[in-house]
C-alpha cells in the first residue's frame, strides 16, 4: 500500500530547522505548498551552515555525471529497479516507506536503535543544532547537482510500483543525486563521530536509508552513491571549521549526559536483527 509522499526538499529542510526546503532553483520551486493550517504558524528560521553556500565543495569537481542509460552502470541501475519491484508489500518495502520520512526528530529516532538510546522525546539542543547547520551546507550541494543533471527518476523512465504516492512535482524533479540518501549519510557520519562506540551500527543504518530509496523505486543505485559521495565531500570540508569541531565535541558530551536517563528505544520499532545485513 502506498501512502502520501512527503516531498524530498520539504523533508530535507525539516532537517535544517529541524525541518529539508532547498534554496536552489528547481529543487526548491517544486516543493509542495504547506496546508492552510501549517501556513498560519510562524515558521522557524533555518539554521545557517558552517561553511555557507559559497564555501561548500563544488559538485562539478568531485561528483561524476549519472551513468548513461546504455552504459554497464546504467543497465545495472535499471536491472536493480526491476528486480526490487518484487519486494512490494514485504517488510523491506515497509521499512523503505518509513524511511521516506526524514524529519529531524524522526531521523534521531531511527538512528536511536543503532545508538541504543531513544532520542525522540529527549532535548539535545547541541546535537540538533549541529545536524541542522551541517544540513544547511548540504542543501545547496544536493540541490545544485539535481538541477544540473535533471536525471529522470526510475519510475518515470519505466513504470513500476513504488512505496509512496508522489506528486507531479516530485516525479519531475531530478533523481541524481539522492537527497534522502545524502541526508541520512550525513546523520550517519556525524553521529558515528559523536557516538563512536556505536559507529558500525550507525553507519549500517545510514547505508540502509539509502538502500531504502532503491527499494522504494524512487532512486537508482547510482543516485544513492552520488548522495553519499556528496555528503562525504561535505563532511571532509566541515572539519576545516572550528565551530563544527567544537559542536561535535559538545554534542558528544551532551549525548553522554543524556544517555544516563534517556529511555532505550522500543525494540518493536527497530529493524529486526539481520534485517539490514543485506541491501534488499
Amino acid at each position: 500500500m502506498r501512502r502520501s509522499h512527503t516531498f524530498a526538499p520539504a523533508a530535507l529542510t525539516l532537517l535544517c530547522l529541524g525541518s529539508f526546503t532547498p534554496a536552489t532553483s528547481g529543487w526548491a520551486q517544486s516543493a509542495e505548498q504547506p496546508s492552510s493550517s501549517a501556513s498560519s504558524v510562524m515558521p522557524r528560521a533555518r539554521a545557517a551552515g558552517y561553511l555557507g553556500a559559497d564555501a561548500v565543495p563544488d559538485h562539478h569537481v568531485f561528483l561524476p555525471p549519472p551513468p548513461a542509460v546504455d552504459s554497464p552502470a546504467g543497465m545495472a541501475d535499471l536491472a536493480i529497479f526491476r528486480a526490487t519491484r518484487s519486494l512490494e508489500g514485504g517488510p523491506r518495502w515497509q521499512l523503505a516507506a518509513s524511511d521516506d520520512r526524514i524529519g529531524a526528530r524522526k531521523m534521531l529516532g531511527d538512528f536511536g536503535c543503532a545508538m541504543g538510546v531513544d532520542l525522540t522525546n529527549v532535548e539535545t539542543p547541541v546535537l540538533a543544532r549541529t545536524m541542522a547547520r551541517a544540513n544547511a551546507d548540504l542543501l545547496p550541494m544536493v540541490g545544485g547537482a539535481k538541477d544540473h543533471y535533471q536525471r529522470p527518476r526510475p519510475f518515470v523512465a519505466e513504470p513500476g510500483p513504488i512505496c509512496v504516492d508522489v506528486s507531479p512535482q516530485f516525479a519531475a524533479s531530478g533523481s541524481y543525486p539522492s537527497g534522502h540518501s545524502a541526508a541520512a549519510w550525513l546523520y550517519a557520519l556525524l553521529l558515528s563521530e559523536i557516538d563512536p562506540g556505536n559507529a558500525a551500527a550507525i553507519v549500517a543504518r545510514g547505508r540502509a536509508f539509502g538502500e531504502s530509496r532503491v527499494v522504494c523505486g524512487v532512486h537508482y543505485v547510482s543516485d544513492v552513491e552520488g548522495g553519499r559521495l556528496t555528503t562525504t565531500a561535505l563532511v571532509a570540508a566541515l572539519h576545516s571549521s572550528t565551530e563544527f569541531e567544537a559542536d561535535i565535541a559538545a554534542a558528544r558530551a551532551e549525548l553522554a549526559a543524556v544517555r544516563a536517563t534517556a529511555p532505550k528505544p522500543d525494540a518493536a520499532s527497530c529493524p529486526a536483527d539481520g534485517a539490514l545485513a543485506k541491501p534488499w
